[in-house]
């Protein structure tokens, strides 16, 4: 009795456990509230006694956006080349080495050009010290050598990139304030994004898409400049040439960014030295025209987003308009202070996602390290800026993306499509289930009712066991529940069938029990076995809706050797074995 009555705690205590971890996922599903992280002291008291994980749904039981998304490596491999580029001018500047430029080049392609040939080789020399695993020489001349990524450094720099691109959309994601997503590399460079129960996807897609790089350039040549390096009328003649020679215009539903990539490559030898052309992009809401005025700027920023230290949106005092606040961090402020001072009574613009917001007049030197960015109200509702200057603000808290993101698979799933899933798949489980308990029942009488009680305890079980470690529970999911079910059916048969034999051999009912769970253990123990590898298998191995269908089938499978096996036993034991009863309902 001793051995009986610990087991049979041990019974009662696991029940008692899963029904505590079910309160918080019960209350979010029933009563609607969900039971906060850290608990305030206008919170139910009881709010601190019970956990905070909840089981949640997933995409296809409550609706929402699924995303696959692709990274632009091809910008990925430009901005490796122009921070060699760099790299390669701070050596040659720090060893001072005089006569020597470096530029980045399409192809992955490094040209050093220079003038000193004891400058070039000690360049060289610390190019293979400093820089080895990072460039490979490729040609070299008189005046010009050119290097070369290597393959070595760009794998790194694609794993790099995928990376700091999960970070760089959970940070947003995290202020955005979505509920429960999913976020996580799929394959080598590919990244899944769900996000269960969002409505407003239009703009979650915009949050997300946004590269949020941003940099203070000094202005060349503007329609507003007037001290140009170039007259205006010669900047759009260059535009229109080009437009005319590649029949392209810029789009309006497409990033403006590939278009002025393609423009700067085709004026590269037109263009001055050491600068590009950017665009100030509007759209009249009223007139649904976009217009697109081109600025020439110095291609090397005075700071960029790197050297950002927080934003925040509020109000212009003169006009109450939406703009952005940023601060930039102590070492992006001297930089910022250093740069204005040398460049007085010329305009800076500010690029953000190569479209340029402004370009203030720098009156003075600019101390502080603090600056803003105005939106832009004409034709535009007042919400909406205020939703851009929220949105902008928040993306450049969250820092940059190292490169463009392609929607590469998108499905949007309406909340009544998700309910219909949830009562279709409820309806078929339940009526799946009450069959199982009838079949069972009629078959092998109280025996069948004690095995329906195990496999209710193991539905019950596996819930909580999810909702603590704050599952998803997906259609999927629900198929491997009910997989992991019927092998806890199939082990009851087992066991049942074992009996059965043992009292037609004249067995008592104590020892016809005991050999039925001695027998039947090793088939149970394999068959589980081997379904639980294969489950690992797919877990393993697998993405989305099988990595769902692998983790309730696995958990399944594991509470199902516990109810089958050790609860089902503790049951007959007690209710037979104590009480010496001379027969068996089976």
């Amino acid at each position: 009795m001793k051995s009986l009555n610990w087991r049979i705690t041990t019974v009662l205590a696991s029940i008692l456990f899963a029904c505590y971890l079910l309160i918080p996922t019960a209350l979010k599903f029933g009563a609607g509230k969900t039971v906060p992280r850290v608990t305030k002291a206008d919170d139910p008291w009881f709010y601190r006694l019970i956990p905070s994980e909840t089981l949640k749904l997933g995409l296809d039981l409550q609706g929402g956006l699924h995303l696959v998304l692709g990274i632009d490596f091809d910008e990925v491999n430009r901005n490796a080349v122009e921070k060699v580029a760099v790299q390669l001018r701070e050596l040659a500047e720090q060893n001072k080495l005089t006569g020597i430029t470096a530029s980045a080049l399409p192809n992955n392609t490094v040209e050093v050009k220079y003038d000193n040939e004891q400058s070039w080789r000690a360049l060289e020399k610390l190019v293979g010290q400093e820089l080895t695993q990072v460039v490979d020489f490729v040609s070299e001349s008189s005046t010009v050598a050119f290097l070369k990524l290597s393959d070595e450094y760009k794998t790194l720099v694609r794993g790099q990139a995928v990376d700091q691109a999960l970070e760089t959309l959970r940070n947003r994601i995290d202020e955005f304030g979505i509920a429960e997503p999913t976020l996580q590399r799929q394959g080598e460079d590919k990244i899944l994004v769900q996000f269960p129960g969002v409505s407003d996807t239009g703009r979650l897609k915009d949050i997300i898409s946004r590269t949020a790089k941003l940099s203070f350039q000094i202005v060349e040549a503007s329609r507003e400049w007037q001290n140009p390096s170039v007259p205006y009328s010669q900047l759009t003649g260059w535009v229109a040439e080009y437009e005319k020679a590649k029949g392209l215009k810029p789009d309006p539903l497409k990033p403006i960014s590939e278009y002025t990539r393609g423009l700067n490559l085709y004026l590269e030898k037109k263009l001055p030295k050491g600068t590009e052309i950017v665009f100030h992009k509007e759209t009249d809401v009223n007139t649904k025209e976009t217009t697109y005025e081109p600025w020439l700027l110095q291609r090397e920023a005075l700071v960029t987003g790197e050297d950002l230290q927080d934003a925040y949106y509020s109000y212009d005092q003169k006009t109450n308009d939406p703009i952005v606040n940023f601060q930039l961090t102590p070492t992006g402020a001297i930089k910022f202070e250093k740069a204005t001072g040398e460049n007085v009574n010329r305009l800076m613009a500010i690029v953000l996602d190569n479209n340029l917001h402004s370009a203030p007049n720098i009156e003075d030197k600019i101390g502080g390290g603090r600056a803003v960015i105005k939106m832009g109200t004409r034709g535009r509702a007042i919400a909406d800026v205020q939703n851009d200057a929220k949105d902008t603000s928040l993306v450049l808290r969250s820092g940059a993306l190292p490169a463009r993101l392609i929607f590469l698979e998108e499905r949007v799933i309406g909340p009544s499509l998700g309910a219909d899933a949830i009562r279709a798949g409820v309806r078929s489980f339940g009526g799946g289930l009450l069959a199982v308990f009838i079949l069972l029942f009629i078959y092998y009488r109280l025996s069948g009712a004690v095995a329906t009680m195990a496999l209710s305890l193991n539905a019950l079980f596996v819930v909580a066991l999810m909702a603590s470690f704050e599952g998803t529970l997906t259609l999927p999911g629900l198929a491997g529940l009910a997989l992991s079910l019927g092998m806890s059916v199939d082990a009851n048969v087992l066991i049942f069938e074992h009996m059965r034999e043992e009292l037609k051999n004249g067995k008592s009912v104590n020892s016809a029990i005991g050999e039925g769970f001695a027998r039947s253990w090793s088939a149970i123990f394999d068959g589980n076995l081997t379904a639980i590898i294969a489950a690992l298998t797919l877990l393993s191995f697998g993405y989305g809706p099988i990595r769902g269908f692998a983790v309730t089938t696995l958990m399944g499978l594991i509470c199902s050797m516990y109810t089958a096996v050790f609860v089902v036993r503790v049951v007959f034991d007690y209710f037979v074995v104590s009480r010496n009863r001379k027969t068996l309902s089976i």
